[in-house]
């Protein structure tokens, strides 16, 4: 097979990250490298600095070439945010482009590197990774008003109501021209791929996620009979009302509910189960950074719980746990149903009510642990991910 060079472009990347989207970068990267082919990685350091005071140690990166954007003030990410393009940004990725002459540039989560890095610079396949809705909604996140899943087009004022500027520049004809330059638009899920084919000309491909196999050997740890959430702490991850759903029937469900993650409510849970007397039932650990203990409380729980009220694409956090042989709740939104419709669909709710009744009427023993990791390596495993992803790279090469 022949290698090639790959020039990736996330806006994070670890260790400077925060969310999934810029692990799948790292995770493919890694393969990639596995493979023989040359990978190189242009993400924005200012971008990082913005969300987080404290650097992160750098780590090693296994064969992967980092490119780091460093501006004064953090002057690069303002300018991308604001006018779509940073003069600082296009010039490093265009030298990259010189100096590395790619085969393959793929573009992950840019909405902090600007639109202007879509645009060809030389003879190489165009792809771009739909992690989130950043073409078509300024918030990546197709929320409106916050709670409410849009159906429309009233960026402006949805812009006002969530506290930011509104970004004008995607009004321009650039911006349009820009995305037209995109080869292949690949969606981790069918949802997002509709979503963003009604408002978008360019060929696309649902391709899921996928995460790496689990460690081999998952330490047991001394806690049973729970339920899982894991992830940000934030209202559009659903985690208030799951919090309010376990305090009204706190007598009825019979498992405790366990908490990972970090966020703007971490106070909020910790006073929230002090306030209404729930440490018996409910424990926040806070966040975990140690990849291996997240594991282990993947493994014993019933089930992991993803109640999100925002459509979410193909979160790692339910791929993780289908590959250590544990089943998935989850609301019917966005790509969610998608992946645990191949275990089982009376695991997907609609409501409250409906998330209740699972609760109350959940049997582990109806899913066993091979069924559930069966599903993981013919739909979410490295091997399914990179043979598809080679192969359509190759065949679009070939044209």
């Amino acid at each position: 097979m022949e290698t090639l060079r790959f020039l990736m472009t996330s806006t994070l990347y670890p260790p400077y990250h925060l969310g999934g989207d810029a692990i799948h970068v790292k995770y493919l990267a890694e393969e990639l490298v596995k493979r023989g082919h040359e990978v190189h990685v242009l993400h924005s350091l200012d971008a990082y600095r913005i969300k987080r005071k404290n650097l992160p140690e750098k780590v090693e990166q296994d064969g992967i070439f980092t490119h780091a954007i460093k501006t004064h003030l953090n002057i690069s990410s303002y300018t991308a945010y604001a006018f779509g393009n940073s003069p600082s940004i296009l010039k490093k990725f265009r030298g990259l482009v010189r100096e590395i002459k790619p085969d393959v540039v793929h573009y992950h989560n840019i909405s902090l590197l600007g639109y202007g890095i879509l645009e060809k610079h030389d003879d190489y396949l165009n792809l771009y990774t739909a992690h989130d809705y950043w073409l078509i909604c300024q918030q990546n996140n197709l929320l409106k008003n916050r709670f409410e899943i849009c159906k429309g087009s009233s960026c402006f004022y949805c812009a006002l109501r969530w506290g930011r500027p509104p970004q004008l520049w995607r009004r321009f004809k650039s911006f349009r021209r820009a995305i037209e330059c995109i080869d292949l638009i690949i969606t981790p899920s069918n949802y997002v791929q509709r979503k963003l084919s009604q408002e978008i000309c360019v060929r696309s491909l649902t391709l899921p996620n996928f995460v790496p196999s689990p460690p081999e050997n998952i330490s047991p740890i001394d806690c049973t009979n729970y339920f899982f959430f894991v992830g940000l702490l934030e209202k559009h991850k659903g985690i208030l009302g799951l919090l309010d759903l376990f305090k009204e029937f706190r007598r009825e469900i019979k498992a405790r509910l366990v908490i990972v993650g970090d966020g703007s409510l971490k106070n909020y849970i910790r006073a929230f189960i002090e306030r209404n007397s729930l440490n018996s039932l409910v424990s926040y650990i806070g966040f975990v950074s140690d990849k291996n203990k997240v594991y282990s409380l993947y493994k014993e729980a019933l089930a992991v719980i993803m109640p999100s009220i925002w459509p979410e694409n193909a979160p790692l956090v339910a791929l993780e746990a289908l590959s250590v042989g544990t089943p998935v709740i989850a609301s019917n939104n966005g790509g969610l149903p998608e992946i645990v419709e191949k275990l089982d669909k009376k695991l997907i709710f609609n409501n409250w009510i409906e998330l209740q009744n699972i609760l109350l009427n959940f049997s582990r023993n109806e899913f066993p642990s091979d069924k559930i990791k069966a599903v993981y390596e013919q739909n979410f495993s490295p091997k399914m991910y990179l043979d598809k992803y080679i192969e359509t790279i190759q065949r679009a090469l070939c044209k």
